[in-house]
């Protein structure tokens, strides 16, 4: 069935089963030559409820999890002349199932994604449908540059001084992926307000969040004297001019950098890293970043993010991949399978709305770090908690 539903929804996102080209002008387009998507299907002698025994339940990192889609190649897929997508559905044992995927990150942000499953499990839901309730609209053209191009807003993130022109071909090897351990952080809604504690109870969850994990991180893997920078996507489909058209499914996110010197990041409070964040996302609140982004591009080539001490930190709470039903009913994980996707290895982490295995509501942090930092950084992040609640009981004091 779901096969099947799959099917159906490339019907209407047809640039899905395409691949990508590099053109004469070195930009990437879509060639529509109906390839196809990858799908496998497998099969598992395990029940759900053994993945539920499971430290911390069903989960990442999950156990054998590589076995749950054998197509994804860590990265080592060339991102032209290859498949948008590969998909994999293992029945278990007790007649539950998991579904497992890969996007080229070219095709579709995030959203584009949850978008399209949407699609997936409606087909599923009813099998005589005809049309998913949300279209689906191409509209690339809506982000054109400027003529002529003007760059009106530092991009840090794609700093020229430590970034060379980025070949979409090349990849960092499996090896490189592999060799870094993969870990999750539950924080519930009481160690977010204790993070909060420290700053303001009206501050951001994500600030406060980012804030914390980039100091816990910076603690753990940076030299004092070194340069820090902490990007996270922001979708501009609903804050930029002009408009993208309902139903656009392909990347709309811009990366707002906030930059600080390690020894300053972590010597202050948790207070000075989310002021940082917060700059930097006042930064993009204007109706033209995102064309002064594409302008950017135009103007200097496609560039890399900045390697050289930067982390990305992915919001990903409000998309909740958990609650779309395929017909079997809601799922008991719903998001990335692991952290440190990217063009370089470890550099980006993802934060998702979870329920823990006490039905506790909270947030699931997806990191990735070479093994022997990851104590290290589970202690940061503890610490960092644990002072906002020894903050609180001090004001209670008083």
């Amino acid at each position: 069935m779901i096969k099947q539903a799959l099917a159906k929804a490339l019907v209407y996102y047809y640039p899905v089963a395409g691949r990508l080209r590099c053109a004469a002008n070195s930009k990437l387009v879509v060639d529509c030559c109906g390839e196809g998507v990858v799908f496998r299907e497998g099969d598992a002698n395990i029940k759900l409820a053994q993945l539920h025994q499971v430290e911390g339940g069903p989960k990442p990192p999950f156990p054998q999890w590589e076995c749950f889609l054998v197509d994804d190649l860590w990265g080592s897929v060339l991102i032209t002349d290859s498949p948008l997508l590969r998909m994999q559905v293992t029945r278990l044992a007790c007649g539950g199932f998991v579904l497992a995927y890969t996007f080229n990150h070219c095709i579709c942000d995030a959203y584009g994604a949850y978008l399209f499953m949407k699609a997936v499990s409606e087909f599923c839901l009813n099998p005589t449908r005809t049309a998913p309730s949300s279209l689906p609209s191409w509209g690339r053209e809506t982000l054109n540059p400027r003529s002529p191009p003007t760059i009106s807003y530092p991009h840090h993130e794609y700093d020229i001084a430590s970034s060379t022109n980025h070949d979409p071909t090349i990849s960092h090897a499996e090896s490189d992926f592999k060799s870094l351990a993969q870990t999750s952080l539950f924080l519930s809604q009481a160690d977010i307000s204790s993070l909060k504690n420290q700053i303001s109870p009206r501050c951001p969850s994500f600030d406060a969040i980012a804030g914390c994990l980039w100091r816990a991180r910076t603690r753990t893997l940076m030299s004092p004297q070194s340069t820090t920078r902490l990007l996270f996507p922001i979708d501009t489909r609903f804050r930029s001019k002009p408009s993208l058209p309902n139903g656009y499914y392909g990347c709309a996110v811009v990366f707002p950098c906030a930059i600080a010197k390690a020894a300053e990041l972590v010597n202050s409070p948790l207070y000075y890293a989310s002021n940082l964040i917060s700059q930097a996302k006042k930064s993009v609140v204007g109706e033209e970043y995102r064309a002064s982004v594409l302008d950017f591009i135009e103007m200097n080539g496609r560039r890399g993010f900045c390697s050289e001490g930067t982390f990305v930190v992915s919001d990903m709470t409000r998309l909740r991949f958990v609650d779309v039903d395929f017909g079997w009913g809601k799922g008991v994980y719903g998001g990335p399978a692991r952290a440190g996707t990217g063009v370089v290895p470890g550099m980006v982490t993802s934060v998702i709305g979870h329920k823990n295995e006490e039905g506790v509501e909270g947030v699931l942090v997806l990191v990735s770090l070479p093994v022997e930092s990851l104590d290290k950084f589970h202690e940061e992040v503890r610490k960092e908690i644990d002072r906002g609640i020894s903050s609180a009981i001090h004001i209670s004091a008083l």
